[in-house]
């Protein structure tokens, strides 16, 4: 039996993109690192909440994240989620870990600000998360998860990029089923790469043919101020200007390419019930006053849809022993990403960190995001360009990854004996799922052959 030296044990809770950049560097400092992922398969949002029409993206990322956690230093733990099968305080306490690091991400969707609005979900309300997760997955034979139906003229609220990709996908699923009604089987891929005005004249259609509403996406505040791309804080005032420019030009682009309606300076005030269901929303009016979207009394406007999409943001997951302030986890430090000192330290990195899951945040983690960065991202850069779509996060990752193993190699090591107990333990769950400790095997597996 080889012999174990005394060494640092880090769980890295979480495998995605930033989970497995920060494992790879703990590895490579010599630190065995315990990779603790709830899903099956590690890929996080580039699989169940980045849409699937960025394929190529998709799947270099996938290649990506293997290549990370097939590392001899790294022992992979699927199927193991905080909270569930491990509470967060025995991790903490009772494994004698050298620290902890929440590279989980942000998968809770903010409740839409409507009160009572809650009781409608799957009856009329949809949140992003989900609906993007069944969009992502239900082409496949295995899927088994709940089933979603676009429907025309859906309202969506939100502003942000993640929002738009809501909209693209029920503009693409309904102007699909249109067709199918027509006898014409045409590829998602083709509608959100060539917009739906450009394929539809192939068959010599035009968008009101169809006879089907387009979804409305409706917004607090003006155009202007949409977080498509960040203004960085130094910004002069006339490229600032120029930037909040840009917003409303990348807006059109979508638009005119996927065919939604839009409406600022709205928010929801009310429900509208129908048997049930959710039939609509009531919305006011909205002013932008010393940079705060104030709602307008007496402005309330019914709207009727069928089908209401609450894309308004991601948070992190509560998880019961983190301290957390409001929507986010609260910092010792959160210069480091400092949860929790003690004699096994708490670290947060990526959308943890930041306390945000959106598709910008997750390709920048904070970092200034260009017009063109959006656009790509979008589909509707003039130069056909695509978003790399995990590099900048890779990087944010690399420097957050790098700040805590020098904090962490500062403490003492573990003695052998209390390294071997944290590896039975690991032993242990494996076994409890399935995993015979090969990841490349594990990853053959547990992969469906139409994965997109």
């Amino acid at each position: 039996m080889t012999e174990i030296a005394p060494q640092f044990v880090v769980a890295v809770v979480g495998a995605a993109t930033a989970g497995s950049e920060i494992a790879r560097i703990l590895a490579g400092r010599g630190i065995r690192v315990i990779v603790i992922e709830q899903n099956a398969r590690p890929y996080g949002k580039i699989e169940d909440g980045l849409p699937r029409w960025h394929v190529k993206q998709r799947k270099d990322e996938y290649q990506e994240i293997n290549k990370r956690l097939d590392h001899p230093g790294i022992d992979f733990l699927p199927l193991t989620r905080m909270g569930r099968d491990l509470s967060f305080d025995e991790l903490r306490t009772g494994w004698g870990l050298s620290a902890i690091v929440l590279t989980h991400g942000a998968w809770r969707d903010r409740p839409l600000p409507v009160e009572g609005a809650d009781e409608f979900v799957d009856r009329g309300l949809v949140y992003q998360n989900p609906l993007i997760y069944w969009f992502n997955h239900y082409p496949e034979k295995s899927y088994s998860g709940p089933q979603y139906a676009p429907r025309p003229g859906a309202i969506v609220v939100g502003g942000g990029l993640a929002s738009l990709d809501v909209v693209k996908v029920l503009q693409i699923e309904t102007t699909l089923a249109a067709l199918r009604v027509r006898g014409i089987t045409e590829d998602m891929v083709r509608l959100e790469r060539e917009g739906i005005d450009a394929v539809l004249k192939r068959y010599q259609l035009e968008w009101r043919h169809l006879d089907i509403s387009p979804c409305k996406l409706f917004y607090r505040r003006r155009v202007l101020d949409m977080p498509l791309s960040d203004i960085p804080p130094d910004a002069v005032p006339k490229r600032a200007e120029a930037m909040r420019q840009a917003r409303i030009k990348i807006l059109d682009k979508a638009r005119r390419k996927y065919l939604f309606d839009f409406e600022e300076l709205r928010v929801p005030t009310g429900l509208i019930e129908s048997d049930g269901r959710l039939a609509g929303l009531q919305m006011n009016r909205t002013e932008v006053r010393d940079g705060r979207a104030k709602t307008i009394p007496a402005t309330e406007e019914p709207i009727h849809a069928s089908l209401v999409v609450s894309s308004i943001g991601s948070i992190p997951e509560p998880i019961p022993g983190i301290p957390q302030q409001g929507e986010v986890y609260q910092y010792v430090d959160e210069k480091v990403g400092l949860l929790m000192d003690g004699q096994t330290p708490v670290y947060a990195a990526g959308n943890v960190l930041t306390g945000k899951g959106n598709i910008k945040d997750s390709l920048e983690s904070g970092t200034a995001v260009g017009t063109h960065v959006a656009e790509a991202y979008l589909g509707v850069a003039d130069d056909g360009s695509r978003a790399s779509l995990a590099d900048s996060a890779r990087r944010v990752a690399h420097h957050e990854a790098e700040l805590i193993a020098g904090n962490i190699t500062g403490r003492a090591m573990l003695p052998p004996e209390q390294i071997s107990e944290i590896l039975r333990r690991v032993r242990e769950r494996q076994v409890a799922v399935g995993y015979e400790g090969d990841y490349r095997q594990w990853i053959s597996k547990v992969t469906p052959a139409d994965l997109q």
